[in-house]
């Protein structure tokens, strides 16, 4: 039996707020997005990917870490700045265009489908070390991969594409709040096609 005075639960917030340099500009994540009205009903609704109303399950593989907020400003505190990391955007470029998060780069979700050309060379882009056609991930980056939100599913194909291309999971963590969830809570934002 438990009694309400044995039961502890996280009773304080953290402050998630960000400042590094990505590719030579200066990047501030913040929740001081004065359109984060605008840009909440710009990502409401379900992606193109389910066909219908679809709910993106909170673990999307064995191994793949699902991430909160907090631990998303500490990934681009620790890992991008530190360049050890990449936020990846995982949805197509008419949906970056709407918005994303600053300090991500883009990598839609089907650009590593096996008739893709240049899909070794995305991986290597990566960090992958390739050896007479055998991919090596010891020195791979670690990746958080994001779309639209829990309506959406682009990131969950992303992540299986890596995953069967033989990255391994614990390089890979996983926001499913995507921009749905970053922009209600009033983080910052860019628009653009960068």
């Amino acid at each position: 039996m438990t009694f309400a005075g044995d039961v502890q639960a996280q009773q304080s917030t953290q402050e998630a707020k960000a400042s590094f340099v990505f590719n030579g500009q200066r990047v501030v994540i913040d929740q001081s997005n004065e359109e984060a009205a605008r840009f909440a009903v710009n990502f409401a609704g379900a992606g193109d990917l389910c066909g219908a109303p679809c709910i993106a399950p909170m673990e999307t593989a064995a191994g793949v870490d699902t991430l909160g907020e907090t631990e998303l400003v500490a990934f681009l505190m620790d890992e991008v700045a530190g360049n050890t990391g990449l936020l990846v955007d995982a949805r197509m470029p008419e949906y970056r265009a709407r918005g994303f998060i600053p300090g991500s780069v883009s990598l839609p979700h089907s650009v590593l489908g096996a008739d893709n050309a240049y899909h070794d060379e995305i991986l290597e882009a990566l960090g992958a070390l390739q050896v007479e056609g055998i991919f090596n991930f010891t020195d791979a980056r670690k990746l958080l991969v994001f779309d639209t939100g829990p309506s959406t599913n682009e990131a969950g194909d992303l992540i299986a594409r890596l995953l069967g291309a033989g990255y391994p999971a614990e390089k890979i963590k996983y926001y499913r709040g995507g921009m749905q969830v970053w922009a209600v809570l009033g983080f910052s934002i860019q628009e653009g096609g960068a």
